[in-house]
């Protein structure tokens, strides 16, 4: 009771009686029941589970029989952060491993946590009311806006709609309202559809083929589901330096290529180290030096400069930056060109519509 009501609203009755009953567990207002047999560990999950009730639905009157997740999800959700402090962390668990639970969260067949407890099998009624609603919850909580800015959400969203009876959307807009942060990418993903997740990593490039320059690191989102990029490089000294992007990264594309300042050769890339997200393919999560693809690197310092001709009254200037090729033509808007596989000193710019041949001595 002290927990919850300093985290997250005040408990609003003036007695709290736990009965012991001969059910596994029920709450009421004021008043639960738990089994009689129940002791330890067992004791304080369902007596710290039907407490949480008195604040999800009781003091947040969501509709159980339309969306059990508001209910039971947010309550099992409650129940993890609670446990955490029970008794210097007596009954704490380990935190979850997503990669194992992949299948079980995001198995095709499995209904959408938004649909209605009654239009569910009876089967998956606990995992899509309470386990899956609430690692969601964590994964907002610890990967996404971080806790400071989860917990404030989160309370706002109890303190706006205590006594009153919230939908979806009401949850959906207040969370993003406090977190200051467009979070439908993440609603669409885990609670309207039943979306799957799957990261890969494709190939480092060295720039310059040049170890000691950095590397180019391009992954790959394979799936629907998207979600922020965590991995851990390891250079050959055994150095392991973890890199975190955030999901906009996904807005526009299904595959980001971004440069890390490495000194030396990568023995090693691991994404999501931590099992923190339902990937569902981890044979791609690990890229090696011994089996890892690594791209060459078109050196541009040699293409580099201005070129003119006396038959036309123009000049076209190449210059780089971030590893790409910029051209910039007498009364023409800047664009980018790429190199053209398999020929060689060519490049070209689909979207300008030129391609670019330079001879041997880049004249």
């Amino acid at each position: 009771m002290e927990h919850y009501s300093k985290k997250w609203f005040e408990y609003p009755y003036p007695v709290a009686t736990n009965v012991a009953g001969n059910e596994g567990g029920m709450e009421y207002p004021g008043i639960v029941f738990c089994s009689w047999e129940s002791k330890g560990q067992d004791l304080w999950g369902v007596t710290d589970h039907e407490f949480g009730h008195i604040w999800f639905p009781m003091i947040v009157g969501s509709n159980e029989r339309l969306f059990a997740w508001m209910d039971e999800g947010f309550n099992t959700f409650i129940n993890s952060l609670s446990t955490e402090e029970f008794n210097k962390g007596e009954y704490k668990e380990a935190p979850s491993n997503l990669h194992k639970l992949a299948e079980p969260f995001t198995r095709p067949d499995l209904e959408t946590i938004m649909s209605s407890p009654d239009n569910m099998k009876e089967a998956n009624i606990g995992m899509l009311c309470y386990f899956k609603p609430s690692s969601g919850l964590v994964i907002l909580r610890e990967q996404i806006l971080g806790k400071e800015r989860f917990d404030l959400a989160f309370r706002t969203y109890i303190e706006r709609w205590a006594y009153k009876h919230p939908q979806p959307d009401d949850f959906f807009r207040s969370m993003e309202n406090v977190a200051g942060e467009d979070l439908s990418w993440f609603w669409r993903s885990w609670f309207v559809n039943n979306w799957r997740f799957n990261q890969g990593i494709n190939s480092i490039k060295y720039i310059k083929n040049d170890p000691s320059k950095g590397v180019a690191i391009t992954v790959e989102n394979f799936d629907k589901m998207p979600m922020p990029i965590i991995l851990d490089v390891k250079t050959k000294s055994g150095k392991v330096t973890r890199v975190k992007l955030p999901v906009e990264v996904w807005q526009r594309n299904n595959v980001w290529t971004f440069k890390h300042n490495s000194t030396e050769e990568i023995e090693s890339i691991t994404l999501d180290p931590d099992n923190v997200f339902p990937d569902n393919n981890q044979a791609n999560n690990v890229w090696t030096a011994s089996n890892g693809k690594i791209e060459k690197d078109v050196v541009l310092d040699g293409y580099l400069g201005t070129y003119s001709t006396p038959k036309a009254p123009l000049k076209i200037d190449f210059t780089e930056k971030n590893n790409t090729l910029n051209v910039l033509i007498t009364n023409y808007p800047k664009f980018t060109v790429k190199a053209v596989e398999n020929e060689k000193d060519v490049f070209q710019s689909a979207e300008a519509g030129l391609k670019f041949k330079f001879n041997e001595a880049k004249t």
